[in-house]
């Protein structure tokens, strides 16, 4: 993981030198967006679950995932509580700490990491857990917290629909379908999945670097160091705590581990903002966090697993 982490921050600052020569626009991230969800996610979802031998305990991932995130939420209301943060930046806070990006960043680096980890475990996490908070647990708060920003605001359900229809949930389904009917997968299909696949991490650390920002983030220390504790530091204990309290072993145990130690999600920017949270500190929090996961992520993995 130590050279795919440092690998994936070398292609960061790739992104932040291509915009800032011009080679890049910050106009072009939503293309890149579209690419990675549309044609190089799913491929990589399908074959993961294709090629996985699949046991019951791994429906047991999403709900460490939940507990992990139920854990973080009671922790950062608190924390907001006592420090009496007026509600946008204090929405900002609990959305920027409680999920990580265990899709863009978390499920391509395991893939691209070897050995060590269970792919079909990241899968679950990510899918059937991250998925479903980002669209129920950060709308809500975010609707909470946030101010009426102008137009019409989504609702819990418009959210859950626009998570049915995302290419990598089809792909999920299709994967497990395939996997249970025991077909094989002919490498004139299968090779062209694996291109696209591969082309998920370079895609989203080039533009993790796009859209970087550090203008504004003197003013912000207090708050994106404490999210940068808890999303990288304290979530990985709980993850650890958890992932032992369900009795995971070997790659299960530290995907789960690893997974909870993600950066903030960038689904929380785009989300949070929509809705009147403090973008500041959630762009913040995403730029910082996801920049220092590209050498936390190593450590923890060093030291604990």
């Amino acid at each position: 993981m130590t050279e795919t982490a440092f690998g994936a921050l070398l292609i960061i600052l790739a992104g932040a030198a291509a915009r800032r020569a011009g080679v890049l626009r910050r106009e072009d991230g939503p293309l890149m967006v579209r690419v990675v969800i549309n044609l190089a996610l799913p491929p990589l979802i399908f074959l993961i679950l294709v090629r996985a031998e699949l046991h019951a305990s791994l429906l047991l991932v999403p709900v460490a995932g939940f507990a992990i995130h139920g854990i973080l939420l009671g922790l950062v209301w608190l924390s907001v509580r006592v420090w009496g943060m007026e509600r946008p930046r204090a929405g900002a806070m609990i959305v920027a700490t409680a999920i990580g990006n265990t899709g863009f960043f978390g499920l391509p680096l395991i893939a691209a990491s070897g050995s060590g980890f269970s792919l079909p475990a990241a899968v679950m996490y990510d899918s059937l857990c991250t998925g479903v908070l980002t669209w129920t647990s950060t709308v809500a708060i975010s609707e909470a917290y946030g101010r009426v920003p102008t137009g019409p605001r989504p609702s819990l359900w418009q959210g859950l629909m626009a998570f049915v229809r995302l290419p990598p949930n089809w792909a999920l389904a299709a994967g497990l379908a395939v996997n249970a009917a025991g077909l094989d997968m002919p490498a004139l299909v299968e090779r062209p999945f694996e291109i696209l696949g591969a082309a998920t991490l370079p895609l989203t650390m080039l533009y993790a670097g796009l859209m970087i920002e550090f203008r504004g983030l003197r003013r912000l220390w207090g708050e994106v160091t404490y999210v940068v504790v808890v999303r990288l530091g304290v979530a990985t204990l709980i993850g650890v705590a958890v992932a032992g309290a369900l009795r995971f072993s070997d790659d299960v145990f530290n995907t789960v581990v690893i997974m909870a130690a993600m950066p903030t999600a960038m689904m929380s920017l785009v989300i949070g903002a929509r809705s009147g949270l403090r973008s500041d500190v959630l762009a913040g929090a995403v730029v910082v966090t996801t920049l220092l996961s590209t050498l936390t992520l190593p450590a923890w993995r060093a030291l604990l697993l």
